[in-house]
């Protein structure tokens, strides 16, 4: 799971972009290594031991005029998750001053969809980038529905993958995605995906600047540090509530 490529983030929010020589180095130790990179959707109906899946979320334009170019290096596939109201936009769900990077464009997005050997799958990310699984449920079903539109319109293909924004996610909502039309989610999760766990719920590891080639060989090998995820789902029920009161006031979450 990747973000921003090259583009400054507030230093609390510093684990969100990565170089783009970093990314170089990371994906061409990875194909070294013997991984075949490809797109969330592509690597779930694929689930080869040498398959490994790349996302990259929120949809910033540096993902285009940095990430691109790399992907194509190494013969390596995505997925770019785009939060559909913020299209030609800004990150208005992040704090200043990232609230003003640049999200791509439908233009963009057709673009990166008619790239040779399908290069990026364009998925959701949400009609906006705010908690669902807090959101009343008429409320998600219509943002999962009308991203989902809004992104076929533009690429003029069909948008099977949807990330929940900020990760979270619950049951009801899962059946939500589900009914929508998409064919799998993915969260944070912050451990490795088990092969046949469920397709609604894709666990990712978070890749940053930290990572040089061996820390980022190990963490796709053994998955992050055991406590990480232990401590991460433990927290999610008290978080729920307070993103749910957050949601009441206005707030905004990152």
């Amino acid at each position: 799971m990747f973000h921003s490529i090259g583009s400054p983030m507030p230093p609390a929010l510093a684990d969100l972009t990565v170089p783009p020589a970093l990314l170089d180095e990371q994906l061409g130790a990875l194909r070294e290594h013997g991984w075949r990179l490809r797109g969330l959707t592509e690597a779930l109906d694929d689930p080869a031991p040498d398959v490994l899946a790349l996302t990259f979320d929120d949809g910033y334009r540096d993902f285009a005029d940095a990430a691109v170019d790399v992907l194509d290096r190494y013969d390596a596939r995505a997925t770019l998750y785009v939060p559909s109201d913020d299209l030609g936009g800004h990150a208005s769900w992040m704090p200043p001053p990232a609230d003003r990077l640049p999200v791509l464009g439908a233009a963009d997005l057709r673009d990166l969809a008619d790239l040779p050997e399908r290069t990026v799958e364009i998925g959701s990310h949400g009609a906006q980038h705010v908690p669902m699984d807090v959101l009343p449920r008429a409320t998600a079903t219509e943002h999962l529905a009308r991203s989902k539109r809004v992104l076929e319109d533009a690429t003029g293909r069909a948008v099977r993958s949807m990330c929940y924004p900020h990760g979270y996610h619950a049951a009801g909502l899962r059946r939500r995605v589900a009914a929508c039309g998409y064919d799998n989610a993915c969260e944070i999760g912050h451990r490795l995906h088990a092969r046949d766990g469920d397709r609604f719920a894709v666990s990712r590891v978070l890749v940053g600047p930290q990572h040089d080639p061996d820390a980022l060989l190990d963490l796709v090998a053994h998955g992050p540090a055991p406590l990480l995820p232990a401590v991460k789902r433990a927290a999610y029920p008290a978080w729920r509530w307070v993103r749910r009161a957050a949601r009441r006031t206005g707030r905004n979450l990152t």
